[in-house]
């Protein structure tokens, strides 16, 4: 399969009154054209930001890129101006934000603002883009799609507005959709649904999807390959099976170790040691290192680069051969 995106040792901060949040530091994965790619990790481990580094949607003034690329198909998104990175977003990338009733907006109706996308980027008419967007809502399975067109977002439920937010990421069949907690705040039964059509919707056309979430369960059945970060870092990647058969980083096997068992298991779940440090001031040598019962001075002292273990897992950690 083909490269669609590469993301190459790219660095993300924000710039505060108290100092630079790196809020992405070096951080590298590939996405293959059709393949699904999960990024997991606890909140604040700088996965969001990642999207929105690809994206180009970072707080002006306050956020940017200080270093890396960000290759799709074969051209550095972090090279481009802004008129450009408008006919690629939306358009050719798409995303998918955690909370559907705060990216909606209120005032306009659910078909004016997936026919806003469908005018701007595929340069049709506005009797073409209603179709499109009817049909759109057909394709993510909302019934009576004409009548829908007319409602404000408050009116609809939640998993109808993420339903709602999928049409408007699809609508002008992107190559590459970023799903950032896209089930975020939706009863368990809803997230099924919503990933279940995420799934149709990617083999039906074809797209690639960055996947991200902390729900490891989500990203075991959906996922081609993970990559888990931690505190701006992918610290380990590989397939699924291979991340939950033999994780080997000691974070993705506190992760692991973290998960509910079978039912009528009474073994206590086990949590990881410590909190996450502040970005503002990160650890020395392996950020990990202040939560890990094997840390040794070593680690203090060199930063652990991500490594190929064994065909395609990645592991970065001095403890691991």
């Amino acid at each position: 399969m083909s490269v669609l995106l590469e993301i190459k040792d790219l660095s993300t901060s924000f710039f505060t009154s108290d100092g630079e949040v790196k809020a992405v530091d070096g951080v590298t994965f590939n996405i293959e054209a059709g393949k699904t790619m999960g990024l997991v990790g606890e909140s604040g481990c700088g996965k969001s930001v990642t999207a929105l580094s690809v994206m180009q949607l970072l707080d002006k003034g306050v956020g940017r890129l200080v270093g890396g690329e960000i290759n799709y198909q074969g051209e550095n998104l972090a090279t481009f101006s802004e008129d450009r990175m408008r006919e690629i977003r939306g358009n050719e990338i798409s995303m998918i934000f955690q909370e559907p009733m705060t990216s909606l907006n209120p005032v306009f109706s659910i078909g004016e603002q997936i026919m806003e996308s469908v005018i701007l980027h595929q340069k049709v008419s506005k009797k073409e883009a209603r179709e499109r967007a009817i049909d759109m809502l057909h394709l993510v399975k909302i019934a009576e799609p004409e009548k829908r067109l007319k409602d404000y977002p408050h009116q609809l439920s939640g998993g109808m507005r993420q339903r709602v937010m999928i049409a408007m990421a699809l609508c002008c069949n992107p190559t590459l959709l970023m799903a950032d907690e896209p089930t975020t705040a939706l009863d368990v039964t809803i997230q099924a649904q919503i990933l279940e059509l995420i799934g149709e919707l990617q083999e039906k056309l074809g797209m690639a999807v960055l996947l991200i979430t902390h729900d490891l369960g989500v990203v075991a059945e959906r996922a081609d390959e993970v990559a888990v970060m931690y505190a701006g870092k992918i610290v380990e990647r590989a397939v699924p099976a291979v991340i939950f058969s033999r994780p080997l980083h000691p974070y993705t096997i506190g992760l692991m170790n973290s998960l509910p068992g079978a039912v009528g298991k009474t073994v206590r779940l086990q949590a990881i040691p410590g909190i996450v440090p502040s970005p503002l001031d990160w650890p020395t040598g392996c950020r990990f290192r202040t939560r890990c019962v094997h840390a040794d001075d070593a680690c203090a002292a060199d930063q652990p680069p991500l490594i190929e273990v064994e065909p395609g897992h990645w592991v970065a950690c001095l403890k691991v051969n």
